[in-house]
C-alpha cells in the first residue's frame, strides 16, 4: 500500500484485507490482502470512497492493546466456544458523527458479539452475543 491510509482494515488469522488510499488521492482506493502463505497482493483498483468517510492513519493506533482487547472480548462477548475471531479497523465518518475505531468480533455457529475501542484501547461499546 502506496499511502499507509487505509478506509477499511480486516484482519483474521489466515489473512487481511485492506482497501487503501492511491497515493496522491483522497478519494480513490485500491484493495489489498494478505496472507501467510503468499505474501502480499494488489486485488485490484476499489473505487471511491464514501461521502463522509476519512481516510485512517494507521500510525494513530496503539496496536499493543490488541492482546488485552482479545481477553476482554473473551470475557464479556458471551461467545463461549469462538469459531472465528477477528479485527476490524473502522474509518471515521461525518455521516454518522463517529471517529476512527476498532472493533474485535468473535462468533460460533449461532452468531457473534463484538466490542468497540479508541485507537488507543478503550472500549466504547459492547454488543453480546444474543442467547
Amino acid at each position: 500500500m502506496d499511502s499507509g491510509k487505509v478506509i477499511s482494515l480486516v484482519v483474521y488469522p489466515e489473512h487481511v484485507s485492506a482497501e487503501a488510499l492511491v497515493q496522491g488521492s483522497s478519494k480513490r482506493y485500491d484493495r489489498f490482502s494478505y496472507r501467510a502463505d503468499s505474501g502480499a497482493s494488489r486485488d485490484g483498483a476499489g473505487g471511491t470512497k464514501a461521502t463522509g468517510t476519512q481516510p485512517v492513519d494507521l500510525d494513530a493506533f496503539d496496536w499493543d492493546v490488541l492482546p488485552a482487547l482479545m481477553r476482554k472480548a473473551d470475557q464479556v462477548l458471551g461467545v463461549d466456544q469462538p469459531t472465528s475471531r477477528y479485527l476490524v479497523v473502522r474509518a471515521p465518518s461525518s455521516v454518522f458523527d463517529e471517529g476512527q475505531s476498532m472493533s474485535v468480533y468473535l462468533s460460533d455457529a449461532y452468531g457473534s458479539g463484538y466490542l468497540k475501542a479508541d485507537p488507543k484501547g478503550k472500549v466504547i461499546a459492547t454488543y453480546r452475543q444474543d442467547k
